[in-house]
């Protein structure tokens, strides 16, 4: 099975960093700090140089395009600009987080939620999608409950 994890989208990075204003929510603004947890960053899907990197936290919808539910929740990007994910296959940074995989139907209906196993991480993308139902999966951090990225078919 081929998948892409994609980030969010480089539109909505390169707006927030320009206006410190959430693009999806116009009246939330974003704030900049120092990284005290790892992330990871939601472009380029790295963990953060925790005390050393400076990143931007906003609320971001991982729904927006998909489902007429909204699901707003905090991300964080580097402030400064890095260069987006765009690999094949699972970030490796990302591959040594807790991760939850949950996978979606139509208008945002959780079919499924595994928590991901580094070293068959790509299997179980595959078994998730076999399910007709599923259109898209989340990663969604299994401690903090955050989202991180989405997987799709390629």
């Amino acid at each position: 099975m081929n998948f892409r994890v994609k980030p969010i989208s480089s539109d909505i990075a390169a707006e927030v960093r320009r206006t410190l204003i959430s693009p999806q929510y116009r009246s939330l603004a974003a704030n900049i700090s120092i990284a005290n947890g790892y992330g990871p960053c939601r472009s380029c899907l790295r963990i953060f140089d925790q005390g050393k990197d400076r990143r931007i936290y906003f609320t971001y919808n991982s729904f927006e395009g998909l489902s007429s539910l909204p699901d707003p929740g905090p991300v964080f990007i580097h402030e400064n600009g890095c260069e987006q994910f765009g690999g094949v296959g699972f970030p490796p940074d990302v591959l040594d987080l807790p991760i939850f995989f949950e996978a979606f139907a139509g208008e945002s209906r959780m079919v499924s939620r595994m928590r991901m196993s580094k070293a068959v991480a790509a299997d179980q993308v595959s078994t998730l999608f076999k399910d007709p139902e599923v259109i898209f999966i989340n990663l969604r951090n299994a401690e903090a409950g955050c989202y991180i990225a989405r997987v799709e078919r390629e």
